[in-house]
């Protein structure tokens, strides 16, 4: 009878924690911050930069990691990661420390072709590891957009 009534609390907690959990949505993508050379190779070169976000939900979250890819006007930039824990403030501004590998003989072919520009499209596709109170789901990272090349790189 003890296991059943534990059981019984236990699947109450879940349920009412799951139905107070909200959807969570999208942040807004500001611009990108402190772009930096961390290692410069004829193949393969390290960037590290912040992406400035705006999270518009009302609840703090974790997040946990995140990879995937970036695209400039279409073409591969190459990949990216975030492998520090970043706390993330409710209804705030936040930036997010992202290593970024290039593919070089991607990047030169198109580069000067983005860079006579005003816009250029950015297109990022990837995972984020999300949650709260030591709860943590995979989410899905798209966006794609015109940036404004100096807004960009402020």
């Amino acid at each position: 009878m003890r296991a059943f009534i534990n059981q019984s609390v236990l699947f109450a907690v879940i349920g009412i924690s799951l139905l107070a959990c909200k959807q969570i949505r999208e942040p807004d993508f500001k611009g990108i911050d402190n772009l930096r050379t961390t290692r410069l190779g004829s193949s393969q070169t390290t960037l590290m930069l912040d992406m400035h976000y705006f999270n518009p939900n009302s609840t703090k979250l974790n997040l946990k990691k995140a990879n995937g890819y970036a695209w400039l006007d279409g073409n591969l930039l190459g990949k990216f990661t975030v492998d520090t824990m970043i706390r993330i403030p409710a209804n705030a501004d936040f930036r997010l420390p992202v290593t970024l590998e290039l593919e070089m003989k991607n990047v030169l072919k198109n580069s000067m072709s983005a860079l006579l520009k005003k816009e250029v499209i950015l297109k990022i596709e990837g995972k984020a590891r999300l949650g709260k109170s030591g709860f943590y789901i995979n989410y899905p990272v798209n966006y794609e957009g015109k940036q404004n090349i100096s807004e960009l790189l402020k």
